[in-house]
């Protein structure tokens, strides 16, 4: 394959998985023409924390090997030189990306190349194989790798690799692949293409400004120049996303760390803002909503009704039978008497009450004082979407190295966040949450709490429900 482009092929070795918390242990570069390796580089690197043990299990490297090893600033004037000018390659490329993006950006330098991953180029050209990781590519192609799970030894056999797929590729989809992969960005005409290379691959919350530095637009992302760039891509799919690419004069961001710092940076921005991109959005998404009004006996009826923001709904939903499926599961864990909130017609007692479970609203046996308490602790939670009275901290990712971003959720509401430095989550309890700013409880905090939750268990540490009385 001839190309005008040459390749950086690149591996790393590090402490870990998480370019925000880890570093690099060791780096191997080879410059590839598209025929032939024109030149190499390798190199431990110090990382500056302590290399884990099942780390060094994996990859030999040890503490004492990167006691005397150059940091990364002292080669980060040669990784520079040796990928100038050419695409960068690796097998998993977001991993190695991150992870150097990351040491420039703490050197105050932009690190930006066009990227190609031979994971998905592998897949493209031999679509056939049950696994395309570097070593299970290696067996099937008889590869040869002298030094696996060590930089320069994993360079060299993706170089091969490299080679190889060029070698087969009788149909051009490296060709096709690349002209995908690296085909230019679409940019707003009245933004500098310079802003776009400089945005960072981490994440956070990012805002779409027009030439009067308005606000238009504001969103979150785990890797916020892919996620721009995407919006950027697609902007000719409809009128409005083309109004708005048509708009972007200016992109400001701000890193969160943690993903759900951002989704609540986000949501607390839009809320705050009102771009006139997110509200069309917003005001597409609910078409029903549930609402809460006394009937002539006093007690508190719940019902679903076409969504008016107006009239103060506790909760929105996309369809009818999904706001009615929401009320009555929360109506029988709450008791209350399913004639009450919709799911029953007709006179006479409500089959719950034959099956002990209703009190007797239906029939007058019960208080309007008594079941409307009931019905206000289901209306505050709906409200709000609190579903449990639990207090806990979620812990996560900070910004850099040394914090952590701290979430209280306390008696099952959200009290608000903000970050801390590692060595502060020692303190006392009470300490800990008197530093957390108190924030006012906006829709959809506890979705979004719930949902990040549920795929990030860990992070939740609980605290005993009276735990500030």
């Amino acid at each position: 394959m001839s190309s005008q482009k040459d390749f950086a092929i690149i591996d790393l070795e590090t402490t870990g998985g998480d370019p925000s918390s880890d570093r690099i242990t060791e780096i191997a570069i080879a410059r590839f023409n598209g025929e032939e390796v024109v030149e190499t580089f390798t190199s431990l690197v110090n990382p500056g924390m302590p290399i884990p043990e099942f780390i060094t299990r994996i990859t030999g490297i040890d503490n004492e090997m990167v006691r005397e090893a150059p940091k990364f600033y002292e080669i980060a004037k040669r990784v520079v030189e040796m990928t100038q000018g050419a695409v960068f390659v690796a097998h998993n490329v977001r991993f190695d990306y991150s992870f150097i993006q990351k040491e420039f950006r703490q050197l105050g330098y932009t690190f930006s190349r066009p990227q190609l991953c031979t994971i998905k180029l592998s897949k493209k050209v031999l679509p056939d194989l049950k696994s395309y990781s570097l070593s299970n590519l290696c067996k099937s192609l008889k590869i040869k790798n002298e030094a696996p799970h060590r930089a320069w030894g994993d360079v060299d056999a993706t170089v091969k690799l490299f080679k190889h797929l060029i070698g087969v590729d009788e149909k051009g989809k490296i060709r096709e692949f690349l002209q995908d992969e690296m085909s230019e960005v679409r940019v707003p005409p009245e933004l500098d293409r310079k802003v776009l290379a400089e945005l960072p691959e981490e994440t956070g919350v990012y805002y779409f400004l027009d030439k009067g530095g308005r606000v238009i637009y504001v969103g979150k992302s785990t890797n916020i120049r892919k996620r721009v760039m995407s919006h950027f891509s697609s902007a000719h799919k409809s009128k409005r996303s083309m109004r708005m690419f048509e708009q972007v004069t200016e992109i400001n961001y701000e890193l969160t760390g943690s993903e759900l710092m951002a989704l609540l940076l986000e949501n607390e921005e839009i809320k705050r803002i009102l771009p006139k991109y997110n509200r069309a959005q917003t005001r597409r998404s609910y078409k029903f909503g549930i609402y809460a009004a006394p009937n002539p006996d006093g007690y508190l009826e719940l019902f679903v009704d076409k969504y008016n923001a107006k009239n103060s709904p506790l909760a929105g939903f996309s369809g009818r039978t999904h706001a009615e499926s929401a009320l009555a599961s929360r109506g029988r864990k709450a008791g209350l008497c399913p004639k009450l909130y919709g799911a029953e017609r007709g006179p006479g007692r409500c089959f719950h009450h034959q099956l002990h479970i209703c009190q007797g609203a239906c029939i007058g046996e019960e208080s309007p004082e008594s079941y409307n308490e009931r019905v206000q602790e289901l209306v505050d939670q709906m409200a709000l979407g609190k579903i449990n009275k639990d207090s806990y901290l979620i812990v996560g990712k900070g910004r850099n190295y040394e914090e952590k971003s701290v979430v209280l959720i306390q008696d099952g509401f959200y009290r608000g966040h903000t970050y801390m430095e590692s060595s502060f989550l020692q303190q006392d309890i009470h300490a800990i949450c008197e530093a957390i700013p108190v924030k006012k409880e906006a829709p959809d905090v506890q979705r979004i709490i719930r949902a990040y939750i549920r795929k990030h268990p860990k992070e939740v540490k609980q605290l005993q429900t009276n735990f500030l009385a």
